[in-house]
């Protein structure tokens, strides 16, 4: 079954050109640099002497990546593999534990596959390095058991989760908060761990009384590293235990998850209602404890609709993931290697979490209606349409002004400058929320894909995102850097300001165009000829100016758009 599972995702992979690409380039950048360093360090370690010893600081980074690891296979064992594949067919002809045995088999066979160059790679290089034949046995096997038991604690984790969403009403009704608290959780210690200039930093080193992370100790032996035995021992018994021990209960929880009746939130309450059910509307009972005040009428049931549809359905928000993660994890990079200080968190947080939140709601509004689309057009006007969509981002404008003020306070900033970064952050928040409704009426997504167990997921399409992303974060990154770095600004500014008037120069045919582009030659070199404090004044001013006129054209043309659309 296990193997069954795996093909059937190699040919899904081999049908997707685009998805492919993606993880091909994921896999072979980290492998082709590794194989780079390998080039130039390994040759200089073949026959010297290693006087290096295995620590507790090493047995914890192994701890810590094993635990990042079962962290991401729990989720997606939550989000993609909480079922078995043709779960009525599985579930009446093979018995649970073939079938979660299957899934582990199958979700161990997917993370070794990405992992097989690099895997290979540092067998191959600690061999020859150390000349040490048996490293080329004993890496494959700390791989293996580090993979396998990796993704046997993540099923555990995982359907527990499920299990809990399906079983206990108030889980279930706040499965999204719940889920963005424990993310939150998790990756705030993770990066207290990974990132030493923080001043409550935490060492990797405490987390070497793991027994997971002792499972290092094996990759030194027959080399001249230090290594403990006993702590090679312990480290296998340990994936051994988590192996089947963890088999064993994933067995149970799945066995109670998937024959067990799911809870329908619709109809339970946290506790006695404080008044009558009659006097609350289903959608405002529905979006608590989330409430939408000022608006009301149909721009507060579109307000409502649009979170209880996010709450519902978080999947169409995993188009956030890619930016956020992605600028977030180079961040961390760059921490660990000193590139950049803390002093960058302010305003990464500013444009970042401005532009997910502007982000969230609006960019698909067509596409989410789905078949209910010719209805939501006669029954509600573009202009109450339009206003509930960028409501929703609205309502958690505290949140983004609270993290970036705790980021620029934590990165080092001084109250003004924190305080700028959150009143720019802010903006962006509202014009980003401006844009999306535009931007996604534009570029709508019809087509439903799947995403994990679900198959009817409408996430906006890749071209809206991206042209929402350089609409909010360029010039975002502008007021930023005015707040904190204006001369870097400027040094931008004078090799970008004379594109326009070169690009006129280059076509001028006649002394009217040759003449536009002596003027806006002079007018660049007036404004970056300013003094510093009225170079940041005025330039914020223009940005802030054009960003709010921006934003108002954005909401007119959305309302414009959506009361002269027709269904075809």
């Amino acid at each position: 079954m296990g193997w069954f599972d795996f093909r059937r995702s190699a040919r899904a992979m081999r049908e997707d050109t685009g998805r492919l690409v993606l993880l091909a380039g994921g896999v072979l950048f980290p492998t082709l640099l590794l194989a780079g360093l390998a080039v130039l360090f390994v040759p200089e370690l073949r026959g010297s002497d290693v006087d290096f010893a295995l620590g507790r600081s090493a047995r914890g980074s192994f701890a810590l990546f094993w635990l990042f690891g079962t962290f991401m296979l729990a989720q997606r064992t939550t989000a993609a593999h909480r079922e078995p594949v043709a779960d009525a067919f599985v579930l009446t002809t093979v018995s649970p534990r073939t079938a979660v045995v299957g899934g582990v088999l199958a979700e161990s066979l997917r993370a070794l596959t990405y992992a097989l160059p690099v895997g290979l790679l540092v067998a191959v290089a600690t061999a020859y390095a150390f000349s040490a034949p048996v490293s080329l046995f004993v890496v494959p096997l700390v791989g293996g058991l580090f993979v396998a038991s990796a993704v046997t604690a993540g099923r555990v984790l995982g359907y527990t989760a499920a299990w809990l969403v399906a079983t206990v009403p108030w889980v279930a009704r706040h499965k999204t908060a719940l889920g963005i608290g424990v993310v939150v959780a998790f990756f705030g210690g993770y990066t207290l761990l990974q990132v030493p200039q923080l001043p409550v930093s935490v060492s990797p080193a405490l987390l070497g009384v793991l027994p997971v992370g002792w499972l290092v100790d094996l990759v030194a032996v027959g080399t001249p590293v230090g290594w403990s035995p006993g702590h090679a021992v312990g480290g296998v018994a340990t994936a051994t235990t988590v192996l089947l021990g963890g088999g064993w209960l994933a067995e149970r929880i799945a066995t109670s998850l998937w024959f067990g009746e799911p809870v329908d939130v619709t109809d339970t309450d946290d506790g006695p209602p404080t008044r009558p059910a009659t006097d609350r509307r289903a959608l405002e009972r529905a979006v608590g404890p989330l409430g939408v005040p000022v608006v009301s009428g149909p721009t507060r049931a579109v307000t409502e609709w649009t979170l209880l549809r996010a709450r519902r359905e978080p999947q169409r928000l995993n188009f956030l993931m890619i930016p956020v993660f992605g600028g977030g994890s180079a961040l961390g990079n760059l921490l660990l290697q000193g590139s950049v200080s803390l002093a960058v968190l302010g305003p990464v947080t500013a444009v970042l979490a401005a532009w997910a939140v502007g982000a969230a709601f609006g960019l698909n509004p067509f596409g989410d209606e789905g078949a209910v689309l010719p209805s939501t057009l006669t029954a509600v006007s573009g202009r109450a349409f339009v206003r509930g969509l960028v409501a929703p981002s609205l309502l958690f404008l505290p949140v983004v002004a609270v993290l970036t003020l705790v980021a620029a306070v934590g990165g080092g900033h001084g109250p003004p400058v924190a305080l700028a970064l959150t009143l720019v952050a802010c903006f962006l928040t509202v014009v980003g929320a401006a844009l999306a409704p535009l931007v996604g009426m534009w570029f709508p997504r019809f087509s439903a894909i799947r995403i994990g167990n679900s198959d009817g997921v409408r996430p906006p399409r890749l071209l809206a995102g991206a042209l929402h992303v350089a609409l909010v974060w360029v010039p975002g990154a502008a007021l930023v850097g005015l707040v904190v770095a204006p001369e870097l600004v400027r040094l931008v500014l004078s090799g970008v300001g004379y594109v326009p008037a070169l690009l006129l120069s280059l076509v001028a045919r006649g002394g009217e165009v040759a003449a536009l582009a002596a003027t806006l030659t002079g007018v660049g070199e007036t404004i970056l000829g300013l003094p510093l404090p009225a170079f940041r004044v005025g330039v914020g001013a223009l940005l802030v100016l054009g960003g709010l006129l921006v934003a108002r054209a954005a909401l007119g043309r959305a309302v414009r758009r959506f009361d002269r659309y027709e269904v075809h």
